[in-house]
C-alpha cells in the first residue's frame, strides 16, 4: 500500500498506539534542544553511507535516523521498528510511490503482531 493511504489507516486503528510502540515504558532520553550528534559520528555516517551507490534514499535516511536516534536514547539503542516508522512518515509526507509498506508490527521481522482494526 502506498505510505499515505497506510499511514491514514495508521491513524485510524485501534491498535495504533500499541503498534507504533508509545506504550512501552523505556526511560527518559536526551533534550534534542541541549544535544547534537557529535561531528565525528556525523562525518562517519555521511562518509561511509551517503557516497555509497549501493544505498537508496531511505536507506541512507535510515542509517541518519538510527544515529539520530542513539544519540537521543538513554540505551544508545536504534530499535528497527522505530528507524523505519520514521522512513515511513516521511514517505508519506512525500507522497511517494513506493507500495511496500506494511503495518508496522505485521513485518515479518517484527516480535509483535498486531493486525488492521479499523476506530469504531
Amino acid at each position: 500500500m502506498l505510505p499515505r493511504d497506510k499511514l491514514k489507516q495508521c491513524f485510524n486503528c485501534k491498535n495504533n498506539i500499541n503498534c507504533w510502540g508509545l506504550n512501552e515504558d523505556i526511560p527518559l532520553g536526551k533534550n534534542e534542544k541541549e544535544s547534537s550528534i557529535q561531528c565525528k559520528g556525523l562525518t562517519f555516517l555521511i562518509s561511509r553511507y551517503m557516497e555509497d551507490q549501493k544505498c537508496n534514499i531511505g536507506e541512507q535516511f535510515g542509517i541518519l535516523s538510527a544515529g539520530f536516534l542513539q544519540t537521543l536514547r538513554s540505551d544508545n539503542e536504534s530499535p528497527r521498528r522505530d528507524v523505519y516508522q520514521m522512513i515511513f512518515v516521511l514517505a508519506a509526507l512525500a507522497n511517494t510511490t513506493n507500495a511496500d509498506w506494511v503495518c508496522p508490527a505485521e513485518d515479518e521481522k517484527s516480535e509483535e503482531k498486531w493486525n488492521y482494526e479499523p476506530v469504531r
